[in-house]
């Protein structure tokens, strides 16, 4: 495409930002300013506050995703008539490789690299976006495909995003403090596919009712994934992947991989696209069983006096912790709260109440987290601190239980991301478990 902007502001000097000065500086003519409130930036290309004066200046602005579009600058710049798009978007304009584009409310990371792993098998390709690099940094490499992550918050600013995939694994509840209400919410996923023609490729999850009802009139070449019934697309019968392309194969059996029964779902996705993209399926299946799920999502920590000790930190939305319970043994003493993100804790108590033996209630939302369990008569205690609150599901938990730290919130009340507050869980536990042997 061809480059029309002169001067351009980029809002966000973290890792998107950085990326997308690394393309800007190489456009002749261009100039640019990056916005960051942290003063610890020097240089001349940098400020640090910002006016409706200074952002009438440019023609183009690029957001980071932690920018929310509510940013009065922002509202303001779109009011007057300056383009505003996110990095995903500038990223996307500068790279001719085909994308592979998953997003959902969970199990997108893990589906983003497992996809990676598998078409590493055939192609030259990587993993970007909201998995840690940013889809801009992809503009001077020979990729045959990209994989990547997009988040709501990132699908907020695009205009022209088209992947070549595009994979939607779920839709329920989250960061409605971000996108004011889940109809926001919704339509900010949905948008992944505003620019889908009848020759686009699109993967949905079967089993997600609002997803398939919020797609069903949608023109596309649709794929599915599903648990529970054949589909024209990747799903298990008796304990067995099959592919629906074509022809009916046998992928693999579920008892080859249980390191990955917690994420199932995500599986089915990475191996549909490997079959779409030709991977072939004994590359697929080398993949599928030598990956790792990432840490902080139901990892067992310890197991010591008959309780078992399980970090799912990254956990920060309902849907997430209500996958966590279905996975876990019973009786369960569950950590849960942190930054709350405007979520609605019932559905956790209401699918699971026979699960839980105590709720430990911590961070911003504990209050919220505790009047919730009292309206379902579920034991709890309200924690001080993250450390109170371990402490206080070790006390509480007796052979047979499982303490799960499933918070369905945001670490950012206590720590600067959920592996920090994971790996916090880790080190107490660890610690405790330790001291009692």
């Amino acid at each position: 495409m061809s480059f029309d902007y002169k001067n351009i502001l980029i809002m966000g000097y973290g890792r998107s930002g950085q990326a997308v000065e690394e393309i800007v500086k190489k456009l002749p003519g261009v100039k640019y300013t990056i916005f960051d409130s942290d003063k610890k930036i020097k240089g001349g290309n940098y400020c640090y506050r910002l006016s409706k004066k200074i952002v009438s200046q440019y023609d183009l602005i690029v957001v980071s995703p932690g920018i929310s579009v509510y940013n009065k600058y922002i509202t303001y710049a779109e009011k007057i008539g300056i383009k505003v798009i996110g990095e995903l978007e500038f990223g996307y304009w500068f790279t001719e490789s085909p994308i592979v584009a998953i997003t959902g409310t969970n199990g997108k990371t893990t589906t983003t690299m497992l996809a990676g792993d598998v078409l590493a098998k055939k192609y030259r390709s990587g993993t970007y976006g909201n998995i840690g690099t940013p889809l801009s940094l992809a503009y001077a490499e020979d990729k045959e495909y990209l994989v990547c992550e997009v988040s709501s918050f990132q699908l907020e600013t695009t205009y022209m995003f088209k992947p070549y995939i595009s994979v939607i694994l779920n839709i329920a509840e989250d960061h409605i403090d971000r996108h004011k209400t889940f109809e926001n919410y919704i339509n900010s996923k949905l948008g992944l596919l505003k620019n889908c023609t009848e020759k686009s490729i699109v993967i949905l999850n079967a089993d997600d009712s609002l997803l398939m009802e919020r797609t069903k009139h949608i023109s596309v070449r649709k794929y599915y994934i599903s648990m529970y019934e054949k589909v024209r697309g990747v799903y298990v019968k008796d304990g067995k992947i099959y592919s629906n392309i074509g022809k009916v194969e046998e992928v693999i059996s579920l008892d080859e991989i249980p390191n990955l029964s917690s994420v199932v779902y995500d599986v089915l996705a990475a191996v549909l696209i490997g079959m779409l993209l030709k991977v072939g399926v004994e590359n697929i299946v080398e993949a599928v069983k030598s990956f790792k799920v990432s840490r902080h999502r139901l990892e067992v920590v310890a197991e010591s006096n008959g309780i078992t000790y399980i970090n799912d930190s990254k956990s920060t939305n309902v849907h997430s912790t209500m996958h966590a319970l279905k996975n876990v043994a019973n009786n369960v003493v569950l950590l849960l709260g942190g930054s709350d993100k405007d979520l609605n804790f019932a559905p956790i108590f209401e699918e699971y109440l026979g699960k839980i033996d105590c709720v430990v209630a911590f961070g911003k939302a504990r209050n919220k987290v505790a009047k919730t369990a009292n309206k379902y008569n579920v034991n709890y205690k309200v924690a001080k601190n993250f450390k109170d609150a371990v402490d206080i599901a070790f006390v509480q938990a007796k052979p047979g239980n499982v303490v799960l730290l499933s918070p369905a919130c945001s670490s950012l009340d206590e720590f600067k991301s959920y592996t920090e507050r994971g790996d916090e869980f880790v080190r107490l536990i660890k610690g405790r478990v330790n001291a009692k042997m």
